[in-house]
């Protein structure tokens, strides 16, 4: 597999060495991009990277066949430039929507299971006529979480597998709920599995928000979240919300990124979809609904996907209708008002020429708050994957200092044209110390 890494040629190269004699260097930003795959079969894959690991070294996610149109998988080390891919099972195809620091995906291909950078795939227990879905995992991969159905109703029921055994999570009733219901599904965890979030379906497929917490005994107790702010009727006893749906959780447990919607009563339908940040630990509740003020246009459409522990939200803002509305990926900072990642960091002109074509889906990010996953499509429709680190400032993340009598040990080392190296090489080297300065080397 090649790798190609557009923005850390030259431009990288002149912010490291303009730098070097700082104490505490920041970081620039940079992106990384994925080339096609080829797989075992022979076949051609494009990655569709839909998941980033919290250390920033894997990627995985769908792998898209071009001569079939079906999904696999694949998981990449972007240290070692090492990848696997695995062909789809079924014309379903295969999902992969998180990957852990040892490099193992969480997903499905035809049945729920995690796949390993060393090739193996452990697929979970499933009972005859019946699928199963794994959405996340903690990050010792002891509890996993998702949903199955049986092929006879195909109606969703939220799970967790805890060390590979099936436990069905509590729902509240539709009485209790307040609203009719036709399943229910897990989709995120934090890192140590304590706090589960998901949704029930309802009648709409809003997919309002469920939380599941562990109780001392090794059961979940389920907090219906959603009947404080849900109502399928709108503005309804002080719950104004007909959309109230997770689109990602922090992995420290704290917050939830939502899609949400009121309805409008001036044009009797309801608004377009906008973002929310639930603060699980307080129980504040931020929106964000585009007027015109910002840079994001009036009434624009926009996703949430995932959300940070320092509470940054990424996602897309859309226009048009359908699988072919142009999408452009967007960040929301904890005190800041969501913009465009194009402008956010105009270096990276890859970013910008994605936003023209349309499809520029930033889908993950890690704990830090400063690495960003995504894919998008390029001029000719391909899909390509990327990863984007948009730079310890703009992350808000300090350079590290040494401690007094500390000496600064090497953390990285880059050649000239910005390509992560595993051991000096002949020619100019650019070295990145533990205290953050950066010095030029040459290797004879």
């Amino acid at each position: 597999m090649r790798m190609k890494n557009f923005t850390t040629k030259v431009l990288f190269a002149a912010a490291m060495m303009a730098t070097a004699s700082a104490a505490c260097a920041q970081e620039p930003a940079s992106i990384t991009e994925l080339d096609n795959i080829t797989g075992e079969d022979g076949a051609t894959y494009q990655p569709c990277v839909q998941a980033v690991s919290p250390n920033h070294r894997y990627v995985a996610g769908p792998a898209y066949n071009i001569e079939t149109g079906a999904y696999g998988m694949f998981v990449y080390d972007i240290e070692t430039d090492n990848y696997v891919v695995e062909a789809a099972l079924d014309d379903f195809g295969a999902d992969i929507r998180e990957v852990n620091n040892d490099g193992v995906a969480t997903g499905y291909n035809e049945q729920a299971c995690f796949f390993n950078i060393n090739g193996t795939v452990d697929y979970f227990y499933a009972e005859e006529e019946m699928s199963t879905i794994a959405r996340d995992a903690s990050d010792d991969l002891s509890v996993a979480v998702g949903c199955y159905y049986l092929t006879t109703g195909y109606l969703t029921t939220a799970c967790v597998w805890k060390d590979g055994k099936r436990m069905d999570l509590p729902v509240p009733t539709d009485e209790e709920l307040g609203f009719e219901t036709n399943g229910s599904s897990a989709y995120y965890t934090n890192s140590d599995g304590s706090v589960i979030v998901g949704y029930v379906v309802d009648n709409f497929s809003t997919n309002p928000l469920l939380v599941w917490r562990l109780q001392d005994d090794g059961t979940y107790e389920c907090d219906p979240v959603c009947t404080r702010y849900f109502s399928p009727d709108g503005d309804v006893d002080g719950r104004p919300y007909i959309m109230f749906s997770p689109q990602g959780f922090s992995r420290n447990g704290r917050y939830v990124s939502l899609n949400l919607s009121v309805y409008d009563e001036a044009t009797e339908w309801f608004t377009e979809q906008y973002l929310g940040r639930l603060d699980l630990e307080t129980g504040t509740l931020e929106e964000y609904r585009a007027d015109g003020n910002g840079e994001i246009a009036a009434n624009s459409e926009m996703t949430a996907s995932q959300v940070s522990d320092n509470g940054t939200v990424i996602g897309y803002t859309s226009m048009g209708w359908g699988p072919m509305s142009q999408r452009n990926a967007i960040i929301w900072q904890k005190g800041k008002t969501p913009t465009k990642l194009a402008t956010l960091l105009p270096d990276i002109t890859e970013i910008a020429a994605y936003d023209n074509v349309g499809m520029n889906t930033a889908i993950d990010i890690t704990p830090d708050g400063r690495y960003i996953a995504g894919f998008a499509m390029d001029e000719n429709y391909a899909y390509n994957g990327y990863v984007i680190d948009i730079g310890s400032e703009a992350a808000g993340v300090k350079a590290v200092k040494v401690a007094d009598g500390e000496a600064a040990v090497e953390v990285a080392r880059y050649g000239i044209n910005g390509t992560r190296l595993a051991a000096p090489v002949k020619g100019v080297n650019i070295v990145k110390m533990s205290d953050g300065t950066v010095k030029k080397v040459i290797v004879k």
